[in-house]
Formats: structure tokens, C-alpha cells, sequence
């Protein structure tokens, strides 16, 4: 099958950018890098392989889950329909965490998922330890891969869990979160592919906001006096989480907060001093 067949299937599927998820799936199967591919546009590539791909794009099935692993922080992270895909918005979260993390901090990283938060600054940064928490077990063990694939396994601590529940007793130096925050009746609205996530990742309640409550409520207890905290959110809840946060300037429980925008220009992380 030449690449412009396969851009064309794709396309059929109601994929996005044909183009782009062509060249990534060539490059990925069979090894053959983009100046190659634009090289030789007219050459073959095995059926069968591509037709598999096709088949599971027509169900709607994301292409990270398809292949099996995904891109974040220029860093390659095993996923699975057990965890969330990792996304270019989130570095910005990352990248704030190492330009305030000192060397020997203790670091939580709640909601994990993939692990790509925590294990991003593990491998940048230079923290005692990362805590990586998970109320799925299919999440946590995706992340424990992903800690073993980059060498990293023996700095982390794994802790299964419902982090309203079972936080473990310590404190920590910085708390790093990608909460669910899509609002439940917004969950039907999102594209079929989005619906392929697993709901634990996505729902965060009536309007978005329960797990990011707790981590600005009691979560602040388990960071450390002059801690830091940073948290996602989406992009059209600014407002709520800035009289959130008000509010706990207000009652003195924080002593100041900071609003982080993504590369595409939303609102997207709050950044929270203790």
C-alpha cells in the first residue's frame, strides 16, 4: 500500500490529519523516517499490517492506543486504553515543575496515569523520590512500565489508590496533577475517540472540579509549608478555579497562585504556593 492509498483510507475514517497520522504510522511500523517517505511517496508497504491499523481507525480507536505508545516531553511512554494520552498541553506543567523543583525534593505526582507527569521530572530534574498515584491498577502498572522502560523504577514509589482516601501519610515539596475535570454531562460531547479513555481519567464530577477541590482542600495538607502544587485544568474553567483559589488566599490556606497558559494560548495550569 503506497503512503497516499493509506493517507486516503485514513481520511475515510474521519481521521483528523491523514497526512500526519500516515507518516507517523509508516515511521512507527516500519522504521522508515519522514525525509525518507517524502523520498519515495510511490513506495509499497506491506498490506496486511496497514489494513490491521485501518480496520481499528474505522472503530475509532486512537492511534497512541493503536500503536501501543506516544511522545511527551520528547520522551517515548508506553499507553493503553487504561490510562489517559498523553498531550502537548500538559508539558507546560512539566516544564514549570523543573524550573521550581529543587534537587533532593520530595515529589507527588496524583492521578498518574501513564506516569508521563512524574516520570518527565524524574528524568529531567533531579528529585529524592516521586510518588506516583493511581485509583486504576491498569494505570499504575502502565506507569511502573514506563519507570522501568527509562530506568527510573528504583527512585519511584507506587501507591494504588483513591487519593481523596488513601493518600499516604507524608508530605511532600511539590504535588504535580492532571486531574479528571470534564464536567459528567460533557462526557457524551466528546469525540468518539476522546470516549475510547478510560471515564475514571475524564469525569470529574458535576462540573469538572472534585478532584482539583480536594487537592486545593485537604490535598494541601499533605504539602510541605512553602510547598508547591500544580494543577490542570481545562481551558474554559479559569474562572472557576481562580474564585476557587480566592477563596483559599482569603482563608489564608495558600499564600498565593498563578495561572499558566498552554502553547496554544488557553489557560491550563494553576500553579499554587503554600
Amino acid at each position: 500500500m503506497k503512503i497516499k492509498e493509506l493517507q486516503d483510507r485514513l481520511s475515510a475514517c474521519g481521521a483528523q490529519n491523514p497526512k500526519a497520522e500516515a507518516q507517523i504510522i509508516i515511521e512507527q511500523l516500519f522504521n522508515v523516517s519522514y525525509a525518507a517517505q517524502l523520498a519515495d511517496p510511490k513506495r509499497d508497504y506491506p498490506k496486511n499490517e496497514l489494513e490491521n491499523v485501518i480496520e481499528k481507525r474505522k472503530e475509532h480507536i486512537p492511534l497512541q492506543y493503536i500503536l501501543g505508545k506516544w511522545e511527551f516531553m520528547g520522551k517515548e511512554f508506553y499507553v493503553s486504553p487504561e490510562c489517559l494520552i498523553p498531550r502537548p498541553d500538559t508539558e507546560i506543567l512539566v516544564e514549570k515543575a523543573l524550573e521550581i523543583l529543587k534537587k533532593g525534593d520530595d515529589v507527588a505526582d496524583l492521578c498518574t496515569g501513564s506516569g508521563c507527569i512524574g516520570l518527565s521530572v524524574l528524568m529531567y530534574g533531579e528529585p529524592k523520590t516521586v510518588t506516583l498515584m493511581d485509583i486504576s491498577r491498569g494505570a499504575l502498572e502502565m506507569a511502573e512500565k514506563n519507570a522501568k522502560k527509562h530506568g527510573v523504577y528504583d527512585k519511584c514509589e507506587f501507591v494504588l489508590g483513591d487519593i481523596t482516601k488513601d493518600m499516604p501519610r507524608k508530605q511532600y515539596d511539590l504535588i504535580l496533577s492532571n486531574p479528571p475535570y470534564i464536567p459528567t454531562k460533557d462526557i457524551e460531547k466528546l469525540s468518539s475517540e476522546v470516549k475510547k479513555e478510560p471515564s475514571l481519567a475524564l469525569d470529574g464530577g458535576d462540573d469538572g472540579l472534585d478532584i482539583i477541590r480536594f487537592l486545593v482542600g485537604d490535598g494541601l495538607s499533605y504539602l510541605k509549608e512553602n510547598g508547591n502544587m500544580l494543577i490542570e485544568f481545562g481551558f474554559d474553567q479559569e474562572e472557576q478555579m481562580k474564585a476557587l483559589l480566592e477563596e483559599k488566599i482569603n482563608t489564608g490556606s495558600i499564600k498565593s497562585y498563578k495561572i499558566l497558559y498552554d502553547y496554544g494560548g488557553n489557560p491550563r495550569v494553576a500553579h499554587i504556593s503554600k
